[in-house]
């Protein structure tokens, strides 16, 4: 095998594993143990404590493996909503794919049973609910969206389990976050219709209607925008508050136009604009403690890390 095709397959297994969104997660589960978690607790502390990357590596291992299982199982339905990238991502075969899968559970697993045993058991039990929802669930409309909504949260759960700092702070954080990934996952049901009736996979928009689905949207977008507020008004997330304030009055624009949005290609902008969202918000959780000496206080403490 030459270098251009290996280079290729490592291409291909990073699209699989969605290695764009494992980034996000990293940065996300380290800036939520930062900045929510355990704001109390040094940086330098909690940057180096070997549990806590062992923690966040598992449950990236997990969710790269989650994401090789959901492929196994999808691909044809994905070739007809991401044809270029699943002809990519069959450069690497399915029986590769699926011995990765092991690799990644397995040595997961391992590294959580060196934490402690209720880390182990808590990503056990993760590995089977991931699986269980690429085997059976996601053929099931509304019942599939609540439950990978609870699996993609799960990391973040982890992270309770370790630090058992449960707050309501964190639980109005953690609501807004669950319903935006619902409403982004609901959003790209609309967008897929095409291959979810081919496949013959329930849908919300195939078995309730469109405009079932649009009330049910505009319902979780009020429900966040009543959130949204209450972060803004309790005035403890520091400039953090000006990335709620842009997510409700985006949330009330949104309110008002997805009636008019008819056409597949508008349902994919507006799924794309979610996931921006959540990007956005993972970012701007450094707000929430924004003034230079806090900055400058990470920066050298990644710095004498790295060093």
């Amino acid at each position: 095998m030459n270098v251009q095709k290996i280079i290729v397959k490592i291409i291909a297994l990073f699209s699989v594993v969605r290695g764009y969104n494992l980034i996000v997660l990293i940065l996300a589960q380290y800036l939520a143990a930062l900045f929510i978690f355990a704001p109390e607790v040094s940086h330098r502390q909690l940057l180096t404590n070997p549990r806590l990357d062992g923690l966040i590596l598992c449950s990236i291992l997990c969710v790269a493996a989650g994401y090789i299982i959901n492929n196994f199982y999808d691909l044809e339905k994905d070739e007809l909503k991401r044809p270029l990238q699943v002809y990519l991502q069959k450069q690497v075969s399915q029986g590769f794919k699926l011995t990765v899968y092991i690799v990644l559970n397995a040595f997961a697993l391992l590294l959580a049973a060196l934490i402690s045993w209720k880390v182990f058991i808590f990503f056990l039990v993760y590995q089977f609910l991931v699986w269980f929802y690429s085997h059976k669930i996601n053929r099931f409309a509304l019942i599939k969206n609540f439950y990978l909504v609870i699996i993609r949260v799960m990391p973040f759960f982890a992270l309770l389990v370790y630090f058992d700092n449960f707050t309501f702070n964190l639980a109005l954080h953690a609501t807004f976050l669950t319903i935006l990934l619902l409403i982004t996952d609901i959003v790209k049901d609309l967008s897929s219709q095409k291959a979810d009736l081919i496949y013959s996979y329930d849908s919300i928009p195939i078995k309730y209607g469109i405009d079932f689905t649009k009330v049910l949207i505009s319902c979780l977008i009020i429900t966040e925008l009543i959130i949204g507020f209450i972060i803004v008004m309790k005035n403890d997330v520091g400039a953090m508050k000006y990335f709620f304030i842009a997510s409700n009055i985006a949330f009330t624009l949104i309110l008002f136009t997805i009636w008019r949005i008819k056409t597949m290609q508008g349902y994919k902008i507006l799924h794309y604009f979610f996931k921006g969202m959540i990007v956005a918000g993972v970012f701007s959780i450094v707000l929430i403690e924004i003034n230079p000496l806090t900055l400058q206080t990470i920066a050298q403490n990644f710095n004498k890390r790295i060093n």
